[in-house]
């Protein structure tokens, strides 16, 4: 790639903290990393997801690997989501390995790597249809879950959603057919209720009109189906995907050529939260909150900063001391980020062959008037797990809905006339 690059190597472990703190503003600006020149494929738009991962810089991640010569067959994903970084792997034949641990991201990145029949899937969806008048309203789900998930509903709505969950469970259908089911019904459960558009915190909108529900299904069937229609039916890798916490879980069976992934921003979408309507139908909690735990980058997970100290790196310290005079409990969250994300880089360079490539997505913000440099830490954390070489570009996202705006409280925000915060991502290429 003839791109033009900023590259950081191991001489800089150990540099002048005033070197070290401002490294990353000489990176260069790339038009390659900032837009994609091609339609993304429609099986991408199966399901939404919040501050999901371009497909196009999968791509540009794979030409990069190839241009420095890596010859490439085991891709994996750290934190896969629904799946974008799977599906563009296979769709070139490379062994996939992912990892995320939303059972809600897990299930369509799943789902986004089958490669159904349409015509099969359109009769199952018949089926489901067929059934759904005389089914009964009570959902298989636990009462805890049913309170929590009755105040986003009409109680037409919530009916409705019972019946079809019900006619779902009774098709029976095969593991695949009845997990891409299952799936669809996730993608319409938040459309169908009253939660605000667009919003990127739990809000509830009582005025908002939302599509029936047997209507809103079809629709989303119809669109997996030509998603499907488009798909390359036959890939020759092999695709895993689980669930589990990156820091802890086992990793791939044989060590990976390259990671391409994103890591999440510190306390900025609570995916427990976001996905809280589809974990609750679908029985993966009776309360939304408990899958809160081990995620990285949540606000609801603190760590003692007098214990942790030493453990953090100095990007990390100057920031987490900085915002300490702010925000306490705040700094607590961030300082665990930052630990947490020490720890993924660790375990990124374990996964990976020797003259393997990591590339990493990530964007910096602010809290509270403070910089949260998580570019310059993750930097830092790979330099330090011996990582030989990082090369850096940015990459423009200022179309990115809704996210480039924080308010005065810290929320996100699409308004121009709150404090901007989001208008470049890093690529983070790292040579192991």
């Amino acid at each position: 790639m003839a791109s033009p690059m900023l590259t950081i190597d191991r001489s800089s472990v150990g540099c002048d903290p005033i070197e070290l703190y401002g490294r990353l503003r000489l990176a260069p600006r790339v038009d390659e990393w900032s837009e994609g020149k091609s339609t993304e494929a429609k099986i991408h738009r199966i399901h939404p997801y919040p501050a999901k991962f371009p497909a196009f810089l999968v791509a540009a991640a794979f030409d990069y690997a190839k241009a420095e010569g890596l010859d490439v067959s085991k891709v994996a994903d750290v934190f896969c989501g629904c799946g974008t970084v799977g599906y563009e792997a296979a769709v070139r034949n490379f062994d996939f390995w992912g990892c995320d641990i939303n059972p809600v991201a897990t299930m369509i990145a799943r789902v986004k790597g089958l490669r159904l029949d349409p015509d099969c899937f359109g009769r199952h969806v018949d089926t489901v249809i067929d059934r759904f008048p005389e089914m009964s309203i009570t959902p298989a789900i636990s009462e805890d879950a049913v309170r929590r998930l009755a105040p986003w509903y009409s109680e037409n709505q919530f009916n409705d959603l019972a019946r079809l969950a019900n006619a779902i469970k009774l098709e029976g259908a095969t593991d695949d057919f009845q997990m891409a089911l299952e799936c669809a019904f996730s993608a319409i459960v938040k459309p169908t209720s009253f939660w605000k558009s667009r919003s990127t915190k739990p809000a509830r909108d009582p005025e908002r009109t939302p599509p029936l529900v047997l209507h809103a299904f079809q629709r989303q069937c119809k669109l997996m189906s030509e998603a499907w229609s488009q798909v390359k039916t036959r890939c020759e890798g092999n695709s895993k995907v689980i669930q589990g916490n990156i820091t802890v879980v086992n990793g791939p069976p044989q060590p990976v050529d390259m990671i391409v992934t994103s890591p999440p921003y510190v306390t900025s979408y609570e995916y427990a939260d976001l996905h809280q309507l589809s974990a609750l139908w679908l029985g993966f909690a009776d309360d939304h909150r408990i899958m809160r735990a081990g995620i990285i980058g949540t606000g609801h997970r603190r760590t003692n900063l007098g214990r942790s100290l030493r453990d953090m790196n100095r990007v990390a310290s100057r920031v987490v001391f900085s915002l300490f005079e702010k925000n306490k409990a705040l700094a607590e969250a961030v300082a665990t980020y930052f630990l947490d994300m020490q720890i993924v880089a660790k375990r990124c360079h374990d996964f990976m062959r020797p003259g393997g490539i990591a590339v990493f997505v990530i964007g910096n913000t602010k809290l509270h008037g403070v910089a949260i440099d998580n570019a310059n830490h993750l930097v830092e954390s790979l330099l330090n797990v011996e990582f030989q070489k990082i090369r850096v570009v940015k990459r423009s996202i200022m179309n990115k809905a809704n996210t480039p705006f924080r308010s005065a409280d810290g929320k996100l925000s699409g308004s121009p006339n709150a404090m901007h915060v989001y208008g470049d991502e890093y690529i983070l290429m790292a040579h192991r």
